[in-house]
């Protein structure tokens, strides 16, 4: 009967017409860890054609169905996908087939249902079971106080990223292991580094960890400062290089280390004096020396910034960086080896400028070791000094008082334009024009200022407790989902990827306290986090105001939403900012740049975080790789000046791998915001002496060799125990595109945004006119002395004395019978990147981490691994390039022209790129 009457309605025409019909379509979703089912809500969508379609979403909590419900004005001719989405999980897509109700001829409707298991993916996999196993060794869950370092999220295992292992630590962490406890550490690495990650527990005045490398574990025992010589040389031989790193980590947190201290420490690469004495000198700068404010608006404006001039090689600098958000990308940071000059390596300059009055102050900050290691030994009553000790004593001193670990040297006013351009250097139109003469003391001392006067900037704070924080994380998300639901009636579904939160969060204080909780809090609400590459922190100095923003993907994957909410610390409150019209929920994708007044009033909104929330927030929404967008993150903004950095990390890891033992150098002549990417990419960093920042002048950037092209600086692969390296010149030439049917800079932004996912498609764009050239002009072995020259700015053109060193073999810098061999063996980079000891030396009166010796106190038992266990592993993925690389002719002649041609895009004409602001570093500061 049932049939008859559906056929009968089909030949009336009842249910043949598909115009304007209900669509639904029920979906199952379990998951291949079934104690991740009903604990994360999957992210689907449907597209007809490659369109995306917009839908209403229900849960049935009787049958555990999601139902989503859509109009259709074609069904008949539909061409529809569903696509399942969850963190940790490998995607899957689906065709739809919709079909009317065969039981209800009168049904207007389609019907389809969807039942899937979705899989782990390799890396989610390897963080949930390494998690389940140490949680079986040292019972964390149970006690509740624990601490993981992983390299995981900056390192690739078997070619893929790995911020899912961050996802699967997370998840069976269950909420003992958050980002807003601040006890997930990301120790900085470079992409061909193991994976390494260590879980460590407090068992009352010992410390236990539990070691893997990759997915094996090699060590269980104790890491504590009160460990034995014996068990010290144990650790040392299971962990290597890799000793020291987390040792300092692990007990610098159980020292009781702010959040940001432990992750400055994770960004260097351990925990040391000089590490700590950056930190201290970040907070005596803004103690003594604050930034200036302007009220005259009604609303604070900033109107000086500050530049730091720092000597490679002290620890301090990479806490400052960190700190301050003085990357040398943002041209904030310069420095190279002035020690030649009158400086010391502990030594740091702070140029507070003033833009308004064209002059500004500078402040001249070291550590002094032997004075803080003499006031230790009258404190303890100890002849022998322990590094781990040591650094839990600095710990407490700097966060009781961090002007008390640090010296001033200078405080110098009235600096002039021409005396900070001689020690910063100065481009102008993208040229520089002003080399850096760096911490130059014979020039500073020379000088004649007055001296400086002090604001004393009040530095008592009443602490923020964890449950007050997470709770503000908590009200802000609630809010912006209440906004959107009643002012675009869109409802913000928990763990949905389409939405993305950035936020200062992380970086700035409360009240004196980092403000890591809100991420917590964020969580409980939207399921938004890092690893699922949904809450962004935007780097930013500590002292900036904090703010959220939440952003929703549009299903175009075009269109961004948002709601910008800030919080003010004297009332306690959270507001949203309103557009001219009233609207809360504010335009700031592509659209908006079509309009100015919508831009210019996106910015009245966002005020100076405009373009770092546009620029991430549109860069977001294509789905850009994990480390790539952490980077982005790092520098602040996304923009054209990055991606060079990106393509010569991967050179130098392809071209030039670390044998054990070796580490990279990079001594950057043209500095813009590429060299954020190689800070973090590469692991290059001032702070371990293995980053070099000196503005040469315009005329030496310019390559011989590379027609249009810039000589962008020095790769050195340098090994400490044969004291030799490699030296290698690095030009870079941007690509141009034709962009003639660009009519706005929407048009602009649109093409470039999409050129960028070809590029990590591996695709060539057809509009690319000519390609992006990378290539190494010169390739030199050199000596410790040659090093040490470049390291110096060598008379100011480090380029061109690079070029004069003359062609030599390995073997005429090292006898064969003295047994080398060449340096560059190949193979991945083995432990801790940098020869930085944090200005702490070895020898009787200090055991530094150079060559760490804990003394003979008694620690608690250690607990062997008696055979090292592991996580299952699957077949290696075959690698895949992100781009190809062909050989082209040059024309030039002699060895050392060696031509790369990336057949790639990603970057802007340079017309393009002035209009932007971007070239060369563009909206930094």
């Amino acid at each position: 009967m049932v049939s008859v009457l559906f056929l009968l309605a089909m030949l009336t025409g009842s249910v043949a017409a598909a115009d304007n019909a209900t669509c639904e379509v029920g979906v199952l979703v379990s998951y291949q860890y079934s104690d991740d089912n009903g604990r994360i809500n999957p992210t689907l969508k449907i597209t007809d054609s490659g369109t995306g379609i917009e839908y209403n979403r229900t849960y049935d909590p009787s049958s555990g169905y999601t139902k989503l419900i859509f109009q259709h004005s074609n069904i008949s001719a539909a061409n529809l996908t569903l696509t399942v989405r969850a963190p940790g999980y490998v995607t899957v897509e689906r065709r739809l087939n919709l079909t009317p109700n065969p039981m209800d001829p009168r049904d207007t409707g389609y019907y389809a249902s969807i039942n899937l298991v979705l899989n782990a993916t390799e890396p989610y996999r390897i963080g949930r079971e390494l998690t389940e196993k140490a949680d079986k060794l040292l019972n964390f869950t149970g006690k509740g106080e624990v601490l993981v370092i992983t390299t995981a999220g900056l390192v690739k295992y078997r070619n893929m990223t790995t911020e899912d292992v961050l996802e699967g630590i997370l998840n069976r962490g269950g909420g003992l292991i958050s980002y807003g406890r601040a006890n997930l550490l990301t120790l900085r690495r470079t992409a061909t580094d193991p994976l390494c990650t260590a879980f460590i527990v407090r068992k009352g005045n010992d410390l236990l960890m539990a070691f893997y490398r990759n997915t094996t574990l090699v060590y269980l025992g104790t890491v504590s400062q009160n460990m034995s010589s014996a068990q010290w040389n144990n650790l040392t031989s299971k962990l290597g290089d890799d000793a020291f790193p987390f040792a300092s980590l692990a007990n610098a947190w159980a020292a009781g280390a702010p959040a940001d201290l432990l992750k400055q420490a994770a960004f260097h690469g351990h925990m040391c004096l000089g590490t700590i004495s950056g930190y201290a000198m970040s907070k005596t700068i803004y103690m003594y020396y604050p930034p200036m404010q302007d009220w005259s608006t009604g609303s604070p404006i900033e109107i000086t910034s500050y530049v730091t001039i720092g000597v490679p090689g002290g620890s301090d600098d990479d806490a400052l960086i960190l700190a301050l958000d003085n990357t040398p990308g943002k041209r904030s940071y310069l420095g190279f080896d002035t020690t030649g000059a009158g400086a010391e390596d502990s030594m740091v300059g702070f140029i507070r400028w003033n833009s308004r009055t064209n002059t500004g102050t500078l402040v001249v900050m070291k550590f002094d070791q032997q004075a803080l290691i003499d006031t230790y030994k009258r404190e303890t009553g100890v002849s022998v000094v322990q590094e781990l000790k040591f650094n839990a004593w600095l710990v407490k001193k700097v966060t009781e008082n961090p002007a008390s670990i640090v010296t001033i040297v200078k405080e110098l006013d009235n600096l002039t334009a021409d005396q900070y351009y001689y020690l910063a250097g100065r481009e102008v139109n993208y040229n520089q024009v002003n080399e850096t003469h760096g911490l130059d003391m014979n020039y500073i001392n020379s000088l004649n200022l007055p001296n400086a006067t002090r604001a004393n900037v009040n530095a008592t704070w009443n602490p923020v407790s964890y449950a007050e924080l997470r709770e503000i994380g908590r009200r802000a998300a609630e809010m912006a989902k209440e906004i959107f639901l009643a002012e675009r009636g869109i409802n913000l579904e928990r763990d949905d990827l389409n939405v993305a939160v950035l936020t200062s969060a992380g970086y700035v204080y409360l009240n004196g306290t980092p403000t890591d909780g809100y991420y917590d809090g964020i969580f409980s609400v939207l399921g938004s986090r890092l690893s699922r590459k949904n809450l962004l922190p935007v780097h930013s100095p500590f002292y900036k105001p904090l703010w959220f923003t939440f952003v929703l993907k549009g299903a175009d994957g075009k269109t961004l939403d948002s709601v910008h909410i800030t919080y003010n610390p004297l009332t306690g409150e959270l507001s949203a900012g309103a557009a001219p019209d009233g609207a809360r929920v504010n335009d700031i994708g592509p659209a908006a740049l079509n309009n100015a007044t919508r831009d210019n009033a996106n910015s009245a909104i966002f005020g100076s975080s405009y373009f770092s929330i546009e620029s991430i927030a549109n860069a977001w929404k294509y789905g850009i790789p994990y480390d790539q967008l952490v980077t982005f993150l790092f520098h602040n903004h996304v923009c054209p000046g990055v991606q060079p950095g990106f393509f010569i990390t991967e050179y130098a890891l392809e071209n030039y791998p670390l044998a054990a033992g070796q580490q990279y150098q990079w001594f950057g002549t043209s500095i813009y915001c590429k060299d954020d990417a190689l800070l973090y990419l590469m692991g290059v960093s001032p702070g371990t002496g293995t980053y070099f920042a000196k503005r040469v002048l315009q005329e030496e950037l310019e390559s011989p060799m590379v027609p249009g092209g810039s000589e962008e600086g020095i790769l050195i692969v340098w090994d400490p125990v044969k004291k030799v390296g490699k030296a290698v010149m690095i030009s870079f030439k941007w690509p141009e595109f034709d962009l003639s049917d660009c009519t706005t800079r929407n048009a602009m932004f649109e093409k470039w945004a999409a050129a960028f996912i070809m590029l990590y498609s591996g695709q060539t764009p057809s509009y690319m006119t000519s390609p992006m050239v990378l290539t190494k002009e010169v390739e030199k072995w050199i000596t410790e002395d040659e090093l040490k020259v470049i390291q110096s700015g060598a008379n100011g053109n480090p380029l061109a004395y690079l070029r004069s060193i003359p062609a030599r073999n390995l073997e005429d810098l090292i006898p064969v019978n003295n047994g080398g061999t060449s340096v560059n063996t190949g193979g991945n980079q083995g432990g801790s990147q940098g020869g930085s000891t944090g200005g702490v030396p070895s020898g009787s009166a200090f055991t530094g981490h150079a060559g760490y010796s804990p003394g003979l106190d008694t620690a608690a038992s250690s607990v062997e691994v008696g055979a090292a266990s592991s996580v299952s592993e699957e077949p290696a993925s075959a690698p895949a390039k992100a781009y190809e690389v062909k050989n082209v002719t040059s024309g030039a002649s002699g060895g050392d022209s060696s031509w790369y041609v990336y057949g790639i895009v990603g970057v802007l004409v340079a017309a393009g790129l002035v209009a932007f602001g971007f070239l060369r570093g563009g909206a930094g500061k």
